[in-house]
């Protein structure tokens, strides 16, 4: 007769993979919402922050190895730490786990065929939003029913590649439960803020992004939730958890003019109508600032405000796609440093085809950018070069022109203008090796925790 485990038994572990370039502890809002879901169907759901908690994969893999859940999800929410990862599913299969290994995100969306050679112990990779063909997957997986109708997925066959049929978004973001929280007291304790998210995708076309790209393929490109169904979650949050500072985790926050813009600011009357003494951080778009919202934003609560400025150079701009001018770049940072708004700054300094004008622009404009705002409230990395992140505009074009080297795990580009190539690198190496001096005889600057002190 078996004894009696009091130990909790979970059916599936949904896994955020080890990250050495993940400094910040941050809920991961994917993996909650992907919990909802499950719960809500008595699925016993475990989530396992590897980066949060500071764990030890061979840990995690132990605990595998003793609850033997069924089903294995695991995210990789940045393509720039999608190899440790992979090296983690990998380390699973090696200590004999046999269940099912799924993976998602934004990356895995675009890259699933690369992956599944790359790494053949991963089963599944989800394909767009991930609650309901997880869930689904979940419940035939736990059932013992064939999975491979199951639509949104990707996975390998014999020697065969399989895509199914895309899974639409959903429709109405209101009618998701909210995100479980069982991360949030160490995420508090760590980093000071919870998340939330209030809209999923973006407006923009930028040519170097890949949320717009990843939404619209399955999709509406945007979508919000309502004021009602976002200001409930905050006073859960606010009542049960004892949240002061929010992070809101959009990717683009107010969602243009008209509507979207009217919505931005009845959330702020509501937030300034609850009484709740709330500090938040939001994520937007320049031509998103105007001075009427915003200052009805900071009286709601508003200290740090991520914009995606990006360059100094109108050709550059143009480039892009940002359809946005640098006067537009401008009249924001003034706005925002009018209101004493702490500012994270999205700029990139160096892309593939910069020439000596345009670098010049993009130097003179943060030079500006620091003698208008101070440095004690604009935050920037001074030496960031343009990313060819999977599925964006620019991947597409390195590949076709031959510029990009490698593969989405491991890839680089020259620049146009060798010289400039060496001035990044150059620049890059000094620059860290300055930082990693800083960070270790003086410790972290506290630049991302200002805006939530009272």
């Amino acid at each position: 007769m078996k004894g009696i485990d009091i130990m909790e038994q979970y059916d599936v572990f949904l896994i955020n993979p080890p990250s050495s370039n993940m400094k910040d502890k941050y809920e991961h809002l994917g993996l909650a919402y992907i919990a909802a879901f499950l719960r809500k169907y008595d699925i016993k759901t475990k989530i396992i922050d590897i980066p949060l908690y500071d764990l030890y994969p061979n840990d995690v893999i132990y605990e595998i190895k003793s609850d033997k859940p069924k089903l294995i999800g695991v995210s990789i929410p940045f393509q720039d730490s999608a190899s440790e990862a992979l090296e983690f599913v990998k380390s699973i299969r090696e200590a004999g786990y046999k269940g099912h290994i799924s993976i998602g995100g934004i990356y895995p969306t675009f890259s699933y065929d690369e992956i599944l050679s790359v790494c053949p112990q991963i089963d599944t990779v989800v394909l767009g939003e991930g609650e309901i063909t997880f869930l689904e997957l979940a419940r035939k997986i736990l059932s013992e029913e064939d999975w491979k109708d199951t639509l949104g997925i990707a996975y390998r066959d014999g020697g065969t590649l399989r895509v199914n049929d895309k899974r639409h978004l959903i429709g109405d973001l209101d009618t998701m439960p909210y995100p479980e929280r069982d991360t949030l007291p160490i995420v508090i304790l760590k980093s000071g803020f919870a998340s939330i998210l209030t809209s999923r995708g973006c407006y923009g076309r930028c040519s170097f992004c890949s949320v717009g790209p990843f939404f619209s393929q399955f999709g509406q490109k945007y979508r919000q939730r309502s004021v009602e169904n976002v200001m409930e979650e905050i006073e859960m949050l606010y009542k049960k958890y004892n949240v002061r500072n929010l992070f809101f985790n959009d990717a683009e926050f107010i969602g243009g003019k008209g509507k979207n813009y009217e919505r931005a600011y009845k959330l702020a009357e509501e937030l300034i109508k609850s009484g709740m003494d709330l500090h938040f951080s939001i994520q937007c778009r320049v031509n998103d600032v105007e001075q009427e919202l915003f200052t009805m934003l900071k009286k709601a609560g508003l200290r740090r405000v991520f914009l995606g400025v990006e360059s100094g150079s109108q050709t550059v701009l143009d480039r892009f796609k940002k359809d946005v001018s640098v006067e537009d770049n401008i009249k924001a940072l003034k706005i925002l440093n009018e209101l004493e708004l702490y500012i994270s700054m999205g700029f990139i300094m160096f892309d593939p085809h910069i020439n000596y004008k345009e670098l010049s622009e993009n130097i003179s404009f943060i030079n500006n950018a620091v003698k208008l705002v101070g440095k004690e409230r604009l935050d920037y990395y001074p030496v960031s070069r343009l990313l060819p992140l999977a599925g964006t505009e620019v991947e597409r074009e390195m590949k076709e022109a031959g510029k990009y080297k490698g593969n989405t795990l491991n890839y680089s580009y020259e620049f146009d203008d060798k010289t400039i190539g060496f001035i990044y690198n150059l620049s890059h190496s000094v620059y860290n090796l300055v930082g990693n001096l800083k960070s270790r005889f003086k410790g972290n600057s506290e630049s991302n925790t200002k805006w939530m002190k009272r």
